[in-house]
């Protein structure tokens, strides 16, 4: 459960990566990282954890606060190689309010995904939680090398049919950073619905509406505060590769610009929206910063 520090007006929630042995969980780590802007994340620690090596980093999805006035702070870990002991994946995702399951996209791993997925379920029932009762997407890792069959068919295949799931390389970094905007998406969402955090008088926006009244870099509509670096964009709509349940593709988004609401203060130019999506209307606040070269 993610942990509010109203001294400090934070939010912090913590994201597993998780999956069986030499399927990317490292490496997507390292990807997303190498990605975040320095300004907004923390060092990056390698630590022992019951005869494993524990990886994690923190870092700010938004620039600005989110929450009337908190911040919000995402803390990431997985372990990395031979997890020999049990204890270390315990521990890791004691207190998780997000997972990514990692599993190889070849079809010759699938005994193995499955058997790692129902140890999780295992894991998470020792703490009296359900993987269904928490926000989690799958990345279906080397699907550049095996990456034939659907990510909805695959997702079925290894038992979590009606999750989000990608075809991702952790290698290049394909699908990364669109996995880890989902599941921090849902999150999010899920923070929207607790009592114990402020604006809750206004449920029906999301945490990224009010970040971006609040003037948060959104810019590239994103979860994620990438650098500059030319590598792939990272995107609050999901990608083609993501789906829905029983394989369904996303339906369309209409956004429709709400024209008597433009208002113009100094060099800030604020672009009310109506976004509909799969039957649902929500009202957005585009906020731009206009300067002269």
């Amino acid at each position: 459960m993610a942990l509010v520090n109203h001294a400090k007006r934070e939010i912090n929630a913590k994201i597993v990566y998780y999956g069986a042995e030499r399927t990317g969980k490292s490496t997507s780590l390292r990807y997303v990282y190498d990605r975040v802007k320095p300004t907004l994340r923390g060092e990056m620690k390698l630590l022992p954890a019951s005869g494993s090596s524990l990886l994690f980093f923190d870092f700010s999805p938004f620039e600005q606060p989110v929450f009337e006035g908190y911040r919000l702070r995402m803390h990431i870990y997985t372990l990395q190689g031979t997890v020999a002991n049990p204890a270390a994946w315990r521990m890791t995702l004691k207190g998780a309010d997000g997972i990514v399951i990692v599993a190889d996209a070849s079809p010759s791993e699938l005994f193995s995904a499955r058997q790692s997925i129902q140890q999780l379920k295992e894991y998470l029932n020792g703490y009296g939680m359900s993987l269904n009762e928490m926000p989690y997407v799958l990345q279906l890792n080397k699907s550049d090398i095996y990456g034939q069959a659907s990510a909805g068919d695959m997702a079925g295949a290894m038992g979590l049919s009606g999750c989000l799931a990608s075809l991702t390389s952790a290698t290049n970094g394909t699908g990364v950073l669109e996995g880890l905007t989902a599941l921090s998406r849902l999150i999010m969402d899920r923070l929207g619905e607790r009592d114990d955090l402020p604006n809750k008088a206004d449920k029906a926006d999301s945490a990224v509406s009010s970040a971006q009244e609040n003037g948060a870099h959104t810019s590239e509509e994103s979860v994620l505060p990438v650098s500059s670096a030319p590598l792939a964009p990272v995107d609050l709509e999901l990608s083609d590769e993501m789906v829905v349940p029983d394989g369904h593709t996303l339906a369309a988004v209409d956004v429709e610009v709400i024209q008597g609401d433009i208002s113009v203060d100094g060099g800030l130019v604020r672009i009310p929206l109506h976004v509909s999506h799969s039957g649902q209307r929500r009202r957005l606040v585009v906020t731009l910063s206009v300067t002269e070269e």
